[in-house]
C-alpha cells in the first residue's frame, strides 16, 4: 500500500504539469483556432514577383542589345558597299580621262561620294586645273557621261581652275 500511495501523488503531479489534471479543466474550454497555413503550399514556395520582372528585364535588354548589334553590322556592310561603289565610279571616270589623249595629261581628279540612303544623289567632285576653258568643259562633260551611265540622281561639283600659266610651264 505504501507503494501505491507514493505512485498516486507522483502521477497527479505529472498530470498537473502537463495540464491534464481536473484543476486545469477550464483551460480546455473551446478556444478559437489561430491562423493556420494551408497544408498544400509551403511558405517558401510562394513565387517572388521581383525575380520574374528582373529576369524579364534582363532578357529584354539582351534582345535589344542583339538587335542593335545586328543593325550596326548591317549599317557597316552598307557603308562598305557604298564605298566600293564610289571607288568604282572614280575608276570609271579616271579610265575615261586616260583614254582621251587631250585629258590624260591634265592634273584633274574625281572624288565620288555615294550616300548610305539610296534616295540621296551621288556627289561627284572634280578638282584640279586646266589651261583652257574648253578643256574644263570637256572634263565636266566626260564625268557627267560616265556617272550618268550608272546613276540616275547625281550632283556634280566643278572645282576645276582655269590656269593659262599651265601652258607656259608645260612648254
Amino acid at each position: 500500500m505504501n507503494s501505491i500511495h507514493r505512485l498516486v501523488p507522483a502521477c497527479s503531479m505529472s498530470f498537473t504539469m502537463l495540464g491534464l489534471s481536473d484543476s486545469a479543466g477550464g483551460a480546455w474550454a473551446q478556444v478559437p483556432p489561430g491562423p493556420t497555413l494551408s497544408p498544400g503550399v509551403p511558405a517558401e514556395s510562394v513565387p517572388n514577383v521581383a525575380d520574374g520582372i528582373a529576369g524579364f528585364l534582363v532578357a529584354a535588354a539582351l534582345i535589344v542589345l542583339l538587335g542593335a548589334m545586328i543593325l550596326l553590322g548591317k549599317a557597316y556592310d552598307l557603308s562598305r558597299k557604298r564605298e566600293r561603289q564610289a571607288v568604282a565610279f572614280e575608276a570609271r571616270i579616271s579610265d575615261a580621262m586616260l583614254a582621251d589623249p587631250l585629258l590624260s595629261q591634265l592634273p584633274v581628279a574625281a572624288t565620288v561620294r555615294v550616300p548610305l540612303w539610296r534616295a540621296s544623289p551621288v556627289t561627284v567632285t572634280i578638282t584640279g586645273s586646266v589651261p583652257r576653258p574648253q578643256l574644263r568643259q570637256a572634263v565636266v562633260e566626260m564625268a557627267v557621261r560616265e556617272v550618268g551611265r550608272s546613276v540616275k540622281a547625281y550632283h556634280l561639283e566643278d572645282r576645276i581652275m582655269v590656269d593659262p600659266a599651265m601652258v607656259k610651264r608645260a612648254a
